[in-house]
């Protein structure tokens, strides 16, 4: 056991709490104000049945406590129960508790607090540990339930039957005895009791007086208590004359034939004697307790263990005839300064004489053959080979003996002022417990060679150790022998023949940031929690011949960014959450000898973007990954047996079972599953906070265990398939943490009713299907849009019967008027399409994140589309064949389509930089920006409109001084003019002149219908090109008030005809001219434009296009670089002269069609 004063030392480093939500042995949770800690996790197998169990920790709830019988974990996914109360509980506020009956044990110091009076004990219990209730500082009964075959109460005590008979196991610390002398208080053990159970009477401070019966046969003790243990006003212990094993010396404890000292009383006096007095240097003001010695009554040979564990009087011991001092005889005597080492003492064993902070040195008798001192005053055996001793109130540095081969267990225990110690090169062996608690020791060197093999249990535990290079030669460190320390930095020699870092070595090291191997290392195996709650450790290299890294052995180092395995690596096995809690690592890599990846492995790893699984892995613990949210891919080698991965998912080898979902996968608009999977495997999904929706494939038939557990933000579950799934676990949507009635379904229209008769889907909120919406113009045909989440659709089908289909960014579904943006082109979205449908352009106005396989292919494999434009910047990221990694087999385009985007985007369309799965290169040689052949001019003019920004200076910008440059011109309303010669006069404005943010007068916003005219030449070159615009982003202003009339024709053709009061005008593209369209129906094409006249314009009527002067004036050169110079447009009642120039200024005798200069204004000649 621990005494209070050491666990109040280090009672945080004992119970290292991990806050974190996964849950592995030793982790410790908080619920409804009771902390847990977890003692047993294990899944039913080979007929046992699953076990979960935990232990009372603590609780600051005030008044009365009730520890349920179970408890489930924060997680809600164990329900576990409570089988022990902690060592070191505490309880501080609560009036009383009630155990559950679940629980068998409870163990030492139970239920720290000052406000219970009394405990039942129900009949379960089985083991209630030494000291169990020593700490309940109220406690003044103990009872226990009938039907206990092992503990009963009489008058408030407890007792324990053994087999070997009827013990007291524990007095209540706050029970009054019965009254004797004067302001005395005893107890009497009752007859027939045989034995008194190591510290049954610990901490009863309200007795003075113990009388022990004639029955006493046992009085078990250890190395650091007796029965009577911290009992601070015992002064004396009395023995029935009658007893045959024990009598009493004065009030001390003695076996009968008066060998062996058994207890002495806590608060026994000794006899005054200044002589014994504290020496001024360690008490000048005689403040400390006057010299009181206790001579061992003659004939004692033996001095028990834990025989004055923790008396408070008594400064100096005189040994008498005593041979043997066993271990912990004199544990933690604090006012002890003196005892002399008789020559009689054959055997001092380990630890006889510790943590006594004012015994500056020992005293032997030179005449004692087995033991001396060193200059020192540290105890060494007679050859100076084993140092057995050190005087615990000795300070500062301190060198062993050249010829020290070992140093005994607790020889250092609790030598809190030793600043240094350098030890000697023959040294082979540090013992157990050693230096525990030296909490000044900050130094530890070690003369070369070293030959130290062993460092013990515990044997650094607590020390004030900031830097540490172990030794070559140490082949076993044992369990907590650095934990916790100052450690900083921890070094391993080259050749380390170190083969275990045992359980919890250098645990809770919270200064720890470095631990290096200098060089080759046989070390084989790192056990439980070896380096776990180093909160500053930033890296970690494992020797090549580790094979197993055991449970949490790295849990908690959030700081830690890397691991590395040194090659050939040997490791097989990744224990339970042996990297739990590494929130800075960010990518590992594992070796291809790795077998098992345990649970909760890497369990809140909230950096880790990925993990490279080896071909060696055949066992995933489906929690191994848990609580990753950066996680964004599993990569498997395609050789594994059991494991694959696709598009970073982890899933079974013939990829049909979903193993674990990537949380970094979840996207606010859709998170779409490999299509090949036909299960959804246990916690697939578990914790993915971010989960807001999934589309669930066609070919999913089972959901396991826990799939969608703690999935606090999932609002939709789309299903591909249109029969509901119905092998559905009772935990794959666990109602502890996830309300279905918040989760939307959403399914193809199609499969509503196979749907509206599933009992279990209908619990979640609502089944939203498919709508259909006709966004390419009404009566062209609807599109069936499929809702993934709450914000985006996939386009699943259309029947629109148009030229050019375009997807808008977003799009209302009008049965409820929730607006969605269009984020995904579904596989094989046109297979369904009709006959008519037959558009041969697709215009991707959206941000479109997801292109389907097949995506404008029929059903017979046939497709009318032949060119798709993208006036996103940002390339599909998810393409679909080669997201599911189809390789060649598979494809979104044919090999004929062409494809084009924006200039600035060419580059990463063709490539598609820093997007894995983009899957672009393999399409590009079909993907360009110059759109070619859209554009043709053959007499001067000619009308034009697009459903996209279209930039058509390019060419001229690309070309340079050859190209030919093209002017986009609207008509404003007021600008047409009936002349009285029959003629009807528009007047044209440069696009750029209207208002708009846009100041190009060759670039045409989308769906604005424009005239065109060629600047420099009659006509546009074979090879002219245009491209999508870069600026629509600006919005496009016409002057208030001012209506262009020039209509454009985007989608498809348009049927129009003349009225009377709507005179239309067409462009004839053979006289480059407009003429009036007849008032039977005339088709017009598709990017085409048409003019609206005025009433009054007739048929015969001549046609006459000019240009604007102010757009002129500024920007219509005559090649020279001189303006044309031309004024205002001439009025219908001048008259004009005949005479035409042409733009160079030179007089044009039979002018034919096309721009010419009369009386000082442009005309236009059809």
């Amino acid at each position: 056991m621990r005494t209070s004063r050491f666990l109040l030392f280090i009672l945080l480093a004992l119970f290292y709490a991990n806050t974190v939500s996964a849950i592995i042995v030793g982790n410790q949770f908080t619920r409804d104000g009771i902390t847990y800690e977890v003692t047993y996790m294990d899944v039913a197998h080979d007929g046992h049945p699953a076990k979960y169990e935990v232990k009372f920790v603590s609780s600051n709830l005030a008044g009365a406590l009730n520890i349920p019988e179970t408890v489930a974990d924060l997680n809600n996914q164990y329900t576990f129960k409570v089988t022990a109360i902690a060592a070191n509980s505490t309880v501080p506020n609560a009036t009383s508790v009630t155990i559950p009956s679940n629980v068998t044990t409870i163990n030492a110091n139970s239920f720290k607090g000052s406000n219970i009076t009394s405990i039942n004990i129900p009949a379960t219990v089985t083991d209630i540990k030494d000291g169990a209730f020593s700490y309940m500082e109220g406690l003044k009964a103990i009872t226990v339930d009938a039907g206990s075959s092992k503990y009963s109460a009489t008058d408030g005590v407890l007792y324990e039957n053994k087999a070997e008979g009827k013990y007291l196991s524990a007095y209540p610390v706050a029970k009054d005895g019965t009254p004797f002398g004067v302001g005395g208080l005893e107890f009497t053990v009752p007859e027939g009791v045989v034995g008194v159970s190591t510290n049954g009477f610990q901490k009863a401070g309200k007795l003075s007086r113990i009388n022990l019966p004639a029955s006493l046969k046992y009085l078990p003790t250890n190395q650091e208590g007796n029965g009577f243990t911290s009992a601070t006003n015992l002064k004396e212990i009395k023995v029935a004359a009658t007893n045959p094993n024990f009598q009493d010396i004065d009030g001390v404890v003695v076996t009968k034939d008066g060998k062996t000292l058994v207890s002495y009383p806590n608060n026994k006096g000794g006899i005054i004697d200044t002589n014994y007095d504290a020496p001024l240097s360690i008490d000048p003001s005689h403040a400390k307790r006057p010299g009181e010695y206790y001579e061992i009554p003659a004939g004692v040979e033996t001095i028990k263990d834990g025989a004055f564990a923790q008396v408070q009087t008594i400064t100096a011991v005189k040994l008498n005839d005593v041979k043997t001092i066993k271990e912990g005889a004199f544990y933690s005597v604090r006012n002890l300064r003196n005892i002399e080492i008789s020559s009689s003492v054959t055997s001092i064993e380990d630890g006889a004489i510790t943590g006594s902070p004012d015994l500056l040195s020992f005293k032997v008798d030179a005449g004692n053959p087995n033991y001396k001192l060193d200059s020192e005053g540290v105890i060494y055996n007679k050859a100076g080979t084993e140092l057995v001793l050190y005087p615990a109130g000795r300070a500062g540095e301190y060198t062993t003996l050249p010829t020290t081969q070992m140093i005994h267990k607790r020889a250092f225990y609790y030598a809190q002022k030793v600043t240094k110690v350098n030890f000697n090169s023959g040294l082979t062996d540090i013992g157990n417990d050693c230096f525990q608690a030296a909490a000044a020791l900050k130094e530890i060197t070690f003369t070369a060679p070293s030959t130290l093999k062993n460092i013990g249990t515990f044997s650094f535990y607590g020390t004030g150790l900031e830097h540490l290079t172990i030794p070559a030669s140490v082949e076993n460190i044992g369990w907590n022998s650095f934990s916790p320390t100052k450690l900083k930095t921890v070094e391993v020699e080259n050749g380390s023949k170190l083969k275990t870092i045992a359980r919890d070595a250098f645990a809770n090291n919270t200064d720890l940031e470095e631990f290096k191997f200098l060089g080759s290392s046989d070390l084989e195996k790192i056990e439980k929690g070896a380096f776990k709650g180093n909160t500053k450790l930033k890296e970690f290299t494992i020797p090549k011949n580790v094979t197993t890294i055991e449970r949490g052995a790295f849990d908690g180092n959030s700081a830690m960014e890397k691991v590395t395995f040194d090659q050939p690596a040997k490791i097989q096995t990744i224990g339970e959450g042996a990297f739990q809690g590494a929130q800075a690592l960010k990518r590992i890599e594992l070796p291809n000898t790795v077998t098992t990846i345990s649970k909760d492995a890497f369990n809140t790893c909230k950096s880790l973007t990925e993990i490279v699984i080896p071909s060696s892995v055949t066992s995933i613990d489906p929690t191994g990954f848990q609580e990753c949210g950066k996680l964004e891919k599993f990569t498997v080698d395609q050789n594994n047996p059991v494991y694959s991965s696709v598009d970073g998912f982890l899933l079974s080898k013939d990829k049909k079972v979903l193993k674990a979902f990537p949380p970094a996968k979840a996207n606010t608009y859709y998170t779409l599953l490999p299509p090949t999977i036909e299960e959804i495997g246990a916690q697939a999904f578990y914790y993915v906070q971010e989960l807001e929706n999934v589309t669930i494939p066609e070919k999913v038939t089972k959901i396991d265990k826990f799939a969608f557990d703690r999935t606090a933000k999932l609002n939709t579950i789309a299903f591909l398939g249109q029969t509901p799934i119905t092998n559905v676990d009772p935990s794959a949507f666990n109602p502890a943490n996830v309300n279905t009635h918040d989760i939307q379904i959403s399914i193809r229209k199609n499969a509503q009713a196979a749907f509206a008769g599933n009992a279990f889907w209908n619990n979640f909120k609502q089944v939203g299907i498919s709508f259909f919406e006709e966004v390419n113009g009404t009566g062209n045909g609807e599109t069936e849009f499929f809702p993934l989440s709450q914000k985006a659709v996939m386009v699943v089908d259309t029947k629109a019967d148009v030229f050019t289909y375009v997807v808008p960014k977003t799009v209302t579904n009008s049965t409820d008027n929730h607006v969605y943006e269009i984020r995904l082109w579904g596989d094989y979205a046109l297979k369904e399409s009709p006959a008519t449908s037959k558009f041969e352009e697709v215009v991707f106005k959206n941000q479109l994140d997801y292109m389907g396989l097949n995506a404008f292919d029929k059903a017979d494999g046939s497709s009318s589309v032949k060119r798709i434009f993208f006036t996103s910047i940002n390339p599909t990221k998810d393409m679909s064949a080669t997201k599911w990694e189809y390789g060649n087999t598979q494809h979104e385009f044919n090999s004929t389509l062409k494809i084009y985007v924006k200039k600035s985007a060419l580059d990463d369309y063709k490539s598609a930089t820093g997007h894995e799965h983009a899957g672009w290169g393999r399409y590009a040689n079909q993907v360009d920006y110059k759109i070619p052949n859209d554009v043709k001019v053959q007499h001067a003019f000619a009308t034009f409109a697009r459903e996209f920004d279209a930039d058509l200076g390019i060419y001229k910008r690309e070309k340079g001084g050859s190209g030919s440059d093209v002017g986009a011109f609207i008509v404003k309303s007021s600008n047409v003019f009936a002349l009285n010669n029959g003629t009807t006069l528009f007047k044209m404005t440069s696009i750029n002149g209207t208002g708009s943010n846009v100041n190009r007068y060759n670039y045409v916003p989308a769906n604005n219908g424009v005239i065109l005219a060629t600047l420099n030449g009659s006509a546009t070159p074979a090879d002219f090109y245009y491209a999508i615009g870069e600026e629509d982003n600006a919005k496009y202003t016409p002057n208030a008030g001012e209506q262009n009339i020039v209509e454009g024709v985007t989608v498809k053709d348009k049927s129009i005809q003349s009225t009377a009061a709507a005179p239309l005008f067409g462009m004839s593209a053979s006289k480059g001219t407009l003429l009036k369209i007849p008032a039977t129906p005339f088709n017009i094409k598709a990017h085409k434009a048409f003019v609206k006249g005025i009433t009054g314009a007739v048929g015969s009527a001549k046609v006459s296009l000019v240009f604007d002067d102010e757009w002129m004036n500024g920007n219509i050169h005559d090649g020279t670089g001189n303006t044309a110079g031309i004024s205002d447009v001439e009025s219908n009642t001048k008259k004009q002269d005949g005479v035409y120039y042409n733009l160079q200024g030179q007089r044009v005798s039979n002018p034919q069609h096309g721009i010419f200069i009369q009386n000082g204004k442009k005309v236009v000649l059809p």
